[in-house]
């Protein structure tokens, strides 16, 4: 929830009973000639009050590059290195030049992500990781009207431009074409918590099961780390269960289920239907192919791009959200039962 009251660096100066003079140089890393002990006093109170510099009214904008930041949960998951490129593809021919700033499951990367936006180095924002962005989102805006566009897991419960998938109808989908084929006893694996697209993705998987008056079976749920690791350890599972096929929550984790199947000598589609979500770069060189729920990827590249230049030149424009569909792509991964 925002303050009423902005904090400034009086209130800092005020709390730390330091001079505000003193305390624009500390903060603005020329406070060389103060002791140590003055340079913590000027910290802690900057800390205590959550106050980061408002480079926006200091009027410095016109002095950045036109540099934007992303901010994704990981670097090494497939699916957000191609978002990250089609932002890429997108904004530099329009003169904007993208950041990636991965979180990596590190809060001390969330800290210096903030303490980087909120010294108006980047001129907007794109925003992929759930907490976060939430974290960011909470904090810059209070100190810096920092333009902001969430997309993927940052879908949170605030007023700002968007730019979604239909995730409930791309689980319904993904879940009937499953159904369709046979499968009653389907093993889901899914990661331990569900950031709120997943949570939509896993209501379409019920939608589509309550169709085929089937339920969802409580122990065919399976908890994994996402990437691939979490797909081998899931299969060593899977195999002690009367499971006849797998949703996997992506492609990465589908790919783990392929790899963890294979050592325990089971085939797909014989044994097992897999399927994935996403269509990465990297399914092209799986056997059988990966039946999966192809994401538009270059299109939401271009949708994030397009809303923030827009909202970082005309600020006070209405927010927008944009829903885009997605594709099943049917594979060799899947058949019916036998």
């Amino acid at each position: 929830m925002k303050r009423n009251h902005k904090t400034t660096i009086r209130d800092v100066a005020n709390k730390a009973d330091i001079s505000v003079t003193t305390v624009s140089l500390i903060l603005n890393g020329k406070g060389d000639r103060f002791s140590e002990e003055t340079k913590e006093k000027v910290h802690k109170a900057q800390t205590e009050l959550d106050y980061y510099p408002d480079y926006y009214a200091r009027g410095l904008v016109g002095q950045r590059t036109n540099s934007i930041g992303i901010v994704i949960p990981d670097i090494m998951n497939p699916f957000f290195a191609s978002l990250g490129l089609s932002v890429e593809q997108a904004a530099i021919p329009k003169g904007y030049f993208p950041q990636i700033f991965s979180v990596n499951g590190f809060k001390e990367n969330i800290d210096y992500f903030i303490e980087q936006f909120a010294s108006g180095t980047q001129k907007g924002l794109i925003l992929a990781a759930p907490g976060a962005s939430k974290e960011i989102v909470d904090k810059l805006s209070t100190h810096n009207n920092i333009p902001m566009v969430l997309t993927d897991q940052a879908d949170l419960n605030i007023d700002d431009d968007r730019v979604l998938i239909n995730e409930e109808v791309s689980g319904e989908q993904i879940a009937e074409h499953i159904l369709s084929l046979g499968h009653k006893h389907v093993a889901f694996v899914i990661p331990e918590s569900l950031t709120m697209n997943l949570v939509k993705r896993f209501t379409g998987y019920e939608k589509a099961f309550k169709n085929h008056n089937l339920r969802i079976e409580k122990e065919l749920i399976f908890r994994a780390t996402f990437g691939p690791e979490g797909g081998v350890e899931a299969a060593h599972k899977i195999v002690q269960t009367n499971a006849t096929a797998v949703i996997a929550i992506n492609d990465d984790v589908a790919m783990g289920v392929y790899k963890g199947l294979n050592l325990l000598d089971k085939r797909i589609p014989e044994d097992y239907s897999v399927v994935g979500f996403d269509d990465i770069n990297l399914n092209k060189y799986l056997t059988p192919s990966l039946t999966t729920m192809a994401q538009p990827i270059d299109e939401i590249g271009e949708q994030v791009v397009e809303l923030l230049i827009n909202r970082i030149k005309n600020p006070s424009s209405a927010k927008k959200t944009i829903i885009l569909n997605t594709k099943l792509k049917i594979g060799d991964s899947t058949r019916k039962v036998i």
